[in-house]
């Protein structure tokens, strides 16, 4: 893209100093305000030196004015010395990605979130990381969370949903677009979020059929020295020293998992229904390589309709 250029003479006649002045001497008179070096050249130059020219960039106000009506700008200096070089208008830049992804425990969503930020540069944003940071620091948010997970209770929807919302606000997230992990999780979530303006692009849920998904967390397996956490069956320990002293998660049963993958599809059936139309579901019982060509794919041929949306130029 190039700016709108008016090429003039470079000498003209000043009406007051009575003399051949460059016009650059006229611009900086008018301290570059281009708008008004059109209305002040025009009515009290005289032209010459035609074969010499001199290139004139618009921008502000009169690059808007240019755009519109061309004609009515230039008018009164246009003559056969002058020529008039009209650059296509430039569009705004394609806004960033914003994503939702849902995916049940051992659905693989965690690494999956990884993938898609590291190849689009999204900011990733959860829920939970957000709620134990603001218990960390100590803010009136984490404080009253906190209050709650020590009665026992869930945290309200307000407090979560204002830590989302402040988020989703920061400079980072608005510029290069975010990756919203795991929530919402209801409706009246999703419902207070769109009352603040966030809109998805896009709804991503991973599925896997649910004996796979009991497999995956039942076979988990957590280190207590080095905290790395391993999967008898898919990724085993390196030695017998490492397999004797592994753990398994008080959650990790056959019984509390079926539980909470029941409450999960309780609530994701809920907030689909509210995003049903930019939902995309993916098969998340392959490899995590596979998983991702297919979000991958989505993503792509989402931001090439972006690029090839038809614009109109100046002619």
């Amino acid at each position: 893209m190039i700016p709108p250029v008016l090429k003039i003479p470079s000498l003209i006649h000043h009406p007051t100093k009575h003399k051949l002045l460059p016009c650059e001497s006229l611009v900086r008179e008018k301290d570059g305000d281009m708008a008004g070096c059109v209305n002040y050249i025009s009515p009290h130059a005289t032209l010459c030196s035609p074969r010499a020219s001199l290139s004139l960039s618009f921008s502000g106000d009169a690059a808007h004015s240019l755009y519109r009506e061309p004609t009515k700008l230039l008018r009164p200096i246009i003559s056969p010395r002058f020529q008039v070089v009209a650059a296509e208008k430039a569009e705004p830049p394609p806004p960033p990605l914003k994503i939702m992804i849902s995916g049940a425990p051992a659905s693989g969503k965690g690494t999956q979130c990884q993938l898609i930020t590291q190849k689009y540069n999204l900011v990733h944003i959860s829920a939970g990381d957000l709620l134990r940071a603001e218990i960390v620091s100590g803010s009136e948010n984490g404080r009253r969370a906190k209050e709650c997970m020590e009665r026992g209770q869930l945290v309200p929807d307000e407090i979560v949903v204002m830590m989302v919302k402040d988020r989703l606000s920061q400079t980072d997230s608005e510029q290069n677009g975010w990756l919203l992990d795991g929530y919402p999780r209801s409706s009246s979530q999703a419902t207070a979020l769109m009352g603040f303006g966030f809109h998805p692009d896009l709804f991503i849920v991973l599925e896997v059929p649910e004996d796979i998904l009991v497999e995956r967390v039942v076979g988990r397996r957590l280190d207590p020295v080095t905290g790395k956490i391993y999967h008898l069956k898919y990724s085993p320990p390196e030695t017998e020293e490492i397999a004797a002293r592994l753990t398994q998660r008080f959650d990790d049963t056959e019984e509390k998992v079926k539980l909470r993958l029941k409450t999960h599809n309780q609530n994701v059936s809920d907030v689909l229904s509210m995003y049903d139309d930019i939902t995309i579901k993916i098969k998340g019982n392959c490899p995590k390589e596979e998983v991702f060509t297919q979000i991958d794919t989505a993503l792509s041929e989402m931001l090439q309709q972006r690029n090839t949306a038809p614009s109109s130029h100046l002619s």
